[in-house]
């Protein structure tokens, strides 16, 4: 694998970190504006849907090159990280919420028993067992706290992302043959000719491109399907930059403003 086919999985995992964060935050955020409702299978829902979307990027998921997860490492940096929370709320989706630990809440059985004069033997006559489930935080400034953790990560993780594509974008520039080696798809948008005294660049509508419209498993053989939530994050370099050709000829790229590229 080449440093642009590394370049490309970053992304790949990047994206679905954000999209599973961004997830998180809004139930976070859901889940405040609810704190004062008395619809507790709505809160707990929320919640529960919050930690899961949260945790997700940090659980390892198997990959054709491997076990992998999100690195948590360049989040710690992000003004409003914990590394408690975040340890917190990986803990409760892995013993909590999407998983029934016997052991962080033990459920209790109690034994109501006679033992007939003069004997040891005991009778059980009434048997009762009891189980904890978590619902939801108990106050408000609990739920504000995760909140704004999560709102952290979203800030972070896409700052990662864009520098990810900016990774991939400068690897393809220096080594292009890399790029030709990892190339699944491409797309003949037109001719844009770069004239030496500058032209005017108007990029195409490659937002909406079939290729970004990844297939998705439609569950019809056993009832109607699912929806699916899509998000696309898209960096634009428009320079001011200079970029030399092997050749040894320049491409100068101006802002925006310019929309000059000569």
């Amino acid at each position: 694998m080449n440093a642009h086919h590394r370049a490309c999985n970053d992304c790949k995992l990047g994206i679905k970190a954000y999209q599973n964060l961004v997830g998180s935050l809004q139930a976070f955020e859901r889940l405040v504006a609810l704190a004062h409702s008395r619809d507790h299978v709505l809160i707990s829902s929320v919640f529960c849907f919050a930690v899961v979307k949260y945790a997700k990027p940090f659980v390892d998921t198997e990959t054709s090159s491997g076990r992998t997860r999100y690195p948590v490492r360049h989040l710690k940096a992000v003004e409003g990280f914990s590394a408690e929370m975040h340890a917190h709320l990986v803990e409760l989706r892995n013993t909590l919420v999407a998983h029934d630990d016997l052991e962080s809440i033990e459920p209790r059985l109690l034994q109501f028993c006679l033992s007939p004069t003069g004997s040891s033997f005991s009778i059980p006559i009434f048997i009762a067992v009891s189980n904890k489930c978590l619902s939801y935080p108990a106050d408000l400034q609990s739920a504000q706290i995760m909140k704004d953790h999560v709102a952290a990560c979203v800030r972070g993780s896409l700052d990662k992302l864009h520098a990810d594509l900016a990774r991939v974008r400068e690897i393809a520039l220096n080594h292009p043959e890399q790029r030709k080696e990892n190339i699944r798809y491409q797309k003949d948008y037109g001719q844009s000719k770069v004239e030496q005294g500058g032209s005017h660049l108007q990029p195409p509508e490659f937002m909406s491109d079939e290729w970004l419209n990844a297939s998705a498993p439609d569950f019809a053989h056993i009832h109607n399907g699912f929806r699916y939530e899509e998000l696309r994050v898209r960096r634009d370099f428009n320079g001011p930059e200079t970029i030399k050709l092997p050749d040894g000829c320049e491409i100068h790229i101006a802002p925006p403003t310019g929309k000059t590229m000569g």
